[in-house]
């Protein structure tokens, strides 16, 4: 008779029968071993008592009273549309135009929007390359299969995760029409390399700030080094709009150019000052104005972003001194000049017996214990179909178009970051600093048993 095996009943019956797998909250005895009582001491997914019990589940964002009266301001006032440079939605250009040394800015629907915007605005052309990291959310990249580009992916630094600039300068070719680079997890990406390389080849530079609100560079805030910059208000951001985006441009005619692909009429005759006005009526064929309830969170969030970036990096800088601590533990790394501002994601690199022991199985284990936590969700984008395949059938009845072919192993310190490392809770509130030690608490029970979990012996 086969013996129960929590974790792989876990991993096959998804997060309901990993609740069941750890624990049964009715019983009093250890599932495994019946005739023994539970203990603290005892990993809870071997039946004995969890560290976190019911479980902690990070929420974001909490909606504060602020939000709240924002949008019902809205509702009460008939505000529930937007046509140009508006209300709302202009207190919130102003504010992030002040924040990025007076550049042109321009709300948008998504952060994807502003992507989309940017490439199209700088002329993205059919054939052209861009380099790309492969360590980032697909939005960096796939608004450039719209276009016609091809989105060449480099390999990411293995401190940061941040696109290589080495990987970028060997990736370059006659094609090559511009860099698209991502702050990942708030950490910026390492401009000054990336910046000489785009002057000395002609190229342009979009800075995907979806990550990185409030981030700064040796000083210069993210979001001011390329000639343009997106950034995503989407609800798990530190600036929230439920969905929203913004996209900052460096020149006139970039923010001219954006606003006729996503916001005809109105705002282009608002803001456009060159020949390209006569178009304002049609705009070039896209709807990516935000709405204005969007603009009411993403403008209430940005006010309290300051004192949210400070809180989140106490929080997270005790985490990190607390996960130091244990041997095989790797908590994320901030290069000297860096400021992780918004510090989207904490990614915990895992060494050692942690990876013998293997990081699904370790993340079992924890999430057992009562933690939210689980192994990134996004992997690197040339492991996906859609790098893989070689064609792919973008358009119906036309044939597949063709795309760089990548497979396991072309880009091995991305593929590495993606395999040892663990997501955890981007704790932000004064009233989770008490989650903040029980983690540490947890992370320390389940080292003690790694080998056990390893070999599995008693399962």
């Amino acid at each position: 008779m086969a013996v129960h095996d929590p974790i792989q009943a876990a991993q096959e019956s998804g997060h309901a029968g990993h609740e069941v797998a750890c624990r049964d909250e009715e019983r009093e005895v250890n599932p495994l071993h019946p005739d023994k009582p539970k203990t603290a001491e005892e990993l809870a997914v071997f039946g004995g008592e969890p560290v976190i019990a019911p479980p902690h589940r990070f929420t974001w964002p909490r909606l504060s009273d602020a939000d709240k009266a924002a949008v019902l301001s809205l509702l009460e006032k008939g505000e529930t549309s937007y046509y140009g440079r508006e209300g709302v939605l202009t207190d919130l250009e102003d504010f992030w135009s002040g924040r990025l040394q007076g550049r042109r800015v321009l709300g948008t629907s998504s952060g994807t929007a502003a992507l989309h915007s940017a490439f199209f605005a700088l002329g993205t052309a059919p054939g052209d390359e861009v380099l790309c990291p492969t360590n980032t959310f697909l939005a960096t990249v796939m608004p450039l299969v719209q276009l016609g580009a091809t989105p060449v992916l480099c390999d990411a630094e293995p401190d940061t995760g941040n696109i290589d600039p080495a990987a970028v300068a060997a990736a370059i070719t006659p094609r090559t029409a511009g860099i698209v680079v991502t702050h990942l997890w708030g950490h910026p990406c390492d401009m000054t390399p990336i910046l000489e390389l785009a002057r000395r080849h002609g190229l342009w530079v979009v800075e995907d700030c979806s990550h990185a609100h409030g981030a700064s560079y040796h000083g210069d805030e993210v979001g001011t080094f390329g000639d343009a910059a997106a950034f995503s208000f989407q609800g798990a951001k530190i600036v929230y709009a439920g969905q929203g985006g913004l996209l900052a441009s460096k020149d006139q005619e970039t923010h001219e150019r954006a606003c006729l692909l996503g916001h005809f009429r109105v705002r282009c005759e608002q803001d456009i000052e060159s020949s390209l006005g006569r178009y304002s009526g049609t705009g070039f064929g896209l709807n990516y104005r935000m709405h204005p309830f969007a603009a009411a969170l993403a403008m209430e969030s940005s006010l309290a972003m300051e004192t949210r970036i400070a809180d989140r990096a106490r929080l997270l800088g005790r985490l990190a001194a607390g996960l130091a601590s244990i041997p095989g533990l790797i908590p994320p790394a901030t290069r000297p000049g860096c400021d992780r501002g918004a510090y989207y994601g904490f990614k915990l690199r895992l060494s050692g017996q942690w990876l013998e022991a293997g990081a699904e199985q370790v993340a079992r284990a924890l999430a057992c214990e009562g933690l939210d936590v689980h192994p990134p969700g996004s992997r690197p984008l040339h492991l996906l179909p859609f790098f893989t395949d070689g064609s792919v059938p973008l358009r119906r009845a036309a044939p597949p178009i063709r795309m760089p072919e990548y497979k396991r192993g072309d880009f091995p310190v991305a593929e590495e970051l993606w395999r040892t490392s663990l997501s955890l809770p981007t704790f932000t509130f004064s009233d989770e600093e008490h989650w903040v030690d029980r983690y540490c608490e947890a992370f320390e029970k389940v080292a003690r048993h790694l080998p056990r979990i390893a070999s599995r012996a008693e399962l």
